[in-house]
């Protein structure tokens, strides 16, 4: 993404509570108690997924085969004891992941965290892997991706190299997912409408860079029509966490300021006074801002330099200066609550399995009590569900959105996965 726009990676995820959703369907008996017997694994052979970064199973900001393998698709699928194909991506990877901790300021790959996203280095698939697999989740993709984008028409400089490890020449998604004759589809789409992957430029309302809510319910349920024209007699939608903003990596100016004796001492920063006040309520993203202004200090403490100041104002509209004020909080948030009546009600009415992405995000040990200590120095930052970045779920976290949908087909087609 050339504009460098924060992306929520996002994210996909799962509702634990799903047979508690005001809009699931009532349970349905579809192939009886052979397939309940079976553990679900009639549907899981030619199980096809459809995503973004979520799905595809990135994490630490980067794709690599160690996370892919643990992305919430495979491990749902070893609940119905089926392995998913998915396109497996060599070491360093592709974008390489933060290497831990944060301090460091590097990838695996030994690159930096932050610079030109579209100049890092992408590794090959691990051998034996053939495109397309049942994984077709891309990180950074939208909607209009999903239905349009093939390797050879990609225009998000960013994720140019990664289209080509994960679909096969004039290829999208959609096309690749009807090629392979599903009997269950997962779609998981909305959050990269909203938010973009590596800083924040809110451009007031949408359309920029925020997508039209009306441009979106077109686009998903293309894509829902597609599926509906396959083989498939299974389907999956995922929603939207009901706060798009509770994830750990952004943080209020408030929390910022409570850390100032230690960023002053430990740090060489000097928080400013409107942390605490007139920005007190701004979101800051941290791993892209606050960390880099850590680093900074510590190099001017090694030469005898004084501290360097860390501001939470934020910039102008059109400015990427990661942080997000009230007003542009309140955008995301009117854009989610439409979305995801769109993707609730898409699920009711077409008689679809559905969970939505609070089942992660809504988990108090998603968002630990901030401390700039642990964030420079601890391999698990963010708490036990997530991963370096703050924004895409480590293993664990992608356990509990596996154990999720798993409810939610159970729910939906009395399917019978066990859920761990």
């Amino acid at each position: 993404m050339p504009s460098h726009r924060l992306l929520f990676l996002p994210i996909v995820a799962l509702l634990a509570a799903c047979a508690d959703s005001p809009v699931a369907p009532s349970r349905v008996a579809v192939d009886g108690p052979a397939l309940q017997e079976s553990e679900g694994r009639g549907v899981f052979q030619r199980y096809v997924v459809i995503g973004t970064s979520l799905s595809m199973g990135w994490a630490s900001d980067g794709g690599i085969a160690s996370s892919q393998m643990n992305s919430w698709p495979a491990q749902l699928a070893r609940m119905g004891d089926r392995e998913i194909t998915q396109p497996y991506i060599q070491s360093p990877g592709c974008r390489s992941p933060i290497a831990p901790p944060l301090g460091l300021n590097v990838r695996l790959s030994g690159e930096p965290i932050i610079g030109n996203l579209a100049t890092l280095s992408c590794a090959a698939l691990v051998p034996g892997v053939t495109l397309p697999t049942q994984n077709l989740a891309v990180n950074g993709a939208r909607a209009a991706d999903a239905l349009f984008t093939t390797p050879q028409n990609v225009v998000d400089l960013t994720n140019r190299s990664l289209y080509s490890r994960v679909l096969p020449p004039g290829a999208t998604q959609v096309s690749a997912m009807e090629a392979q004759t599903p009997k269950l589809v997962s779609v998981e789409l909305g959050a990269n409408e909203v938010l973009s992957l590596s800083g924040i430029a809110l451009v007031g309302a949408p359309p920029l860079p925020i997508l039209d809510p009306a441009t979106f319910a077109s686009q998903y349920r293309q894509v829902l029509d597609r599926v509906e024209g396959t083989t498939a007699k299974h389907v999956l939608l995922v929603g939207l966490p009901t706060n798009l903003l509770v994830l750990p990596s952004f943080r209020t100016g408030s929390e910022i300021a409570a850390n100032a004796a230690v960023l002053l001492v430990g740090f060489n920063v000097a928080v400013q006074p409107d942390c605490a006040t007139t920005n007190a309520q701004n979101l800051i993203f941290v791993p892209f801002k606050l960390a880099t202004t850590m680093q900074a200090g510590l190099i001017a403490k090694a030469a005898n330099l004084p501290p360097v100041p860390f501001t939470c104002v934020a910039g102008s509209a059109v400015t990427v200066d990661f942080v997000l004020t009230p007003a542009e909080q309140a955008i995301v948030a009117a854009v989610v609550a439409q979305m995801n009546v769109l993707i609730q009600t898409e699920a009711q009415t077409r008689g679809f399995a559905f969970f939505s992405l609070d089942a992660l995000f809504a988990q108090p040990a998603v968002r630990p009590p901030f401390n700039v200590a642990t964030l420079f120095t601890s391999a698990t930052p963010w708490g036990p569900l997530m991963s370096l970045d703050g924004v895409h779920p480590n293993a664990a976290g992608q356990a509990l959105l596996a154990a999720a949908a798993a409810q939610a087909l159970n729910q939906r087609y009395n399917l019978g996965i066990p859920v761990l």
